[in-house]
């Protein structure tokens, strides 16, 4: 069982307007908070609460459609949504992850030209409505430099 060893690979479009259109309605303060800075900006954080207003059931078609991507035995495991306000980061990292994990698939829903996901020494813009294989036992990270939050929706695969 092997597992994804690039640092970044475009799998292919995924259909992403249901997705925005749900993410549009609910307001970032709604988000789970990281821990705030005395600047009192927003820091919306990871959500990966099944619950968390329909979050499994309004991401399970990307979910399906993505199944085509990745190795044919493998099941989707855990999802997740992350935020990056512009001007923030998420600092450089190595993801703890299953036995039977084979990689994480990235679907960017919001983004700007100047958000880039950092793996290995390399800088990458994913584009939204495409998913992307990404290699989270590399050390990663991600910068914002654009206007515009960075918004992607997550999912790990496992054997």
């Amino acid at each position: 069982m092997m597992r994804f060893r690039a640092t970044v690979e475009r799998l292919g479009p995924v259909p992403i307007d249901p997705l925005v259109a749900w993410l549009s309605a609910i307001p970032f303060t709604s988000w789970p908070q990281q821990t705030p800075l005395d600047d009192g900006l927003l820091r919306p954080a990871m959500v990966n609460d099944p619950a968390w207003h329909g979050f499994y059931a309004m991401t399970d078609t990307v979910v399906k459609l993505c199944q085509a991507y990745v190795p044919r035995r493998t099941k989707p495991g855990q999802r997740l949504l992350s935020v990056v306000m512009p001007g923030h980061s998420i600092p450089t990292h190595i993801d703890k992850v299953s036995a039977s994990w084979w990689g994480r698939v990235h679907v960017p829903l919001l983004t700007d030209p100047a958000s880039l996901f950092i793996v290995g020494q390399e800088a990458h813009h994913l584009e939204p409505g495409f998913a992307y294989a990404v290699n989270i036992l590399a050390e990663h990270s991600v910068e914002n430099h654009g206007a515009t939050p960075r918004v992607h929706f997550m999912a790990d695969w496992e054997w």
